[in-house]
């Protein structure tokens, strides 16, 4: 019973103490994603555009390359640029999250190497920009394919897979930091996470054998609960069960390891 008390009081610390963080900093996060902005973008003719300018880009590619070039609205019907923006959207803001959380104490270092600074708050920094950025975009690919009801669908997708990905993005701070091989391979992962992933075709155009194992990619079954909650189309629910046992599973080690990590990240870099 007290361990399971115990289990509960830190899955509510885990939980609460990063999505607190923010709002008892406001003025420091403002200041933070604004410094990045300005990093981003001075001295550019779009200026505070290019952010959404660049996975907007990203989407007209993927047309011009699906639907122009290898006319796969003939190949599989005119859904399957719809299932692959919707599903690609997500995932290029999952990837970049991840990407750059890994070097995330050294990206901030200089902040606070010699002064206090409250280091609870940079996970929020690292999803603010990709999160409002992707779900933007997301939320207009999404009413131009399948209408307005789908568009208020899409502003949940975005903070609920980043909500989801919070342990992930603990954990990979803090290997990160300890093993900077890290982060230089975890791009090449994620990318091999893409390819056995149904984003880039349809689940039922893998083999039979391979679709009895999907389930244990969770990534597959954030697909499926994309798919069905934006198309208004019935999804199983073991999906959503597998998902959330796996954030329950990660999210207390992945702070746990987190809060232990920040009493010696100043000595550590």
């Amino acid at each position: 019973m007290n361990f399971w008390l115990r289990f509960g009081r830190l899955c509510l610390d885990s939980l609460c103490v990063p999505i607190a963080a923010p709002f008892r900093h406001v003025s420091l996060i403002r200041m933070l994603v604004q410094r990045e902005i300005a990093a981003r973008t001075s001295g550019t003719l779009l200026g505070k555009l290019w952010p959404l300018v660049q996975p907007g880009l990203q989407v007209l590619g993927f047309w011009f390359m699906f639907a122009v070039v290898y006319d796969m609205r003939n190949a599989r019907g005119p859904s399957f640029l719809q299932y692959l923006l919707l599903g690609m959207l997500p995932w290029l803001c999952l990837s970049e999250v991840l990407s750059r959380s890994t070097g995330l104490f050294r990206e901030f270092s200089v902040l606070f190497a010699r002064s206090p600074f409250p280091l609870e708050v940079l996970p929020s920094v690292v999803v603010v920009i990709p999160g409002i950025v992707y779900s933007t975009v997301l939320v207009f690919t999404t009413g131009w394919m399948l209408g307005l009801v789908a568009a208020l669908k899409a502003v949940l997708v975005i903070p609920l897979l980043l909500l989801w990905a919070l342990p992930l993005l603990l954990l990979c701070a803090v290997i990160g930091l300890f093993v900077r091989d890290f982060g230089q391979a975890l791009p090449f992962v994620l990318t091999l996470l893409m390819y056995v992933t149904p984003i880039l075709y349809f689940p039922d155009m893998l083999p039979q054998q391979v679709r009895d194992w999907m389930w244990l990619n969770p990534l597959a079954d954030w697909m499926t609960v994309i798919h069905g909650l934006l198309t208004d189309t019935a999804f199983p629910m073991n999906s959503v069960w597998r998902l959330a046992g796996l954030w329950l599973l990660l999210l207390v080690p992945g702070w746990l390891l987190y809060r232990r990590t920040l009493l010696h990240v100043r000595e550590l870099l």
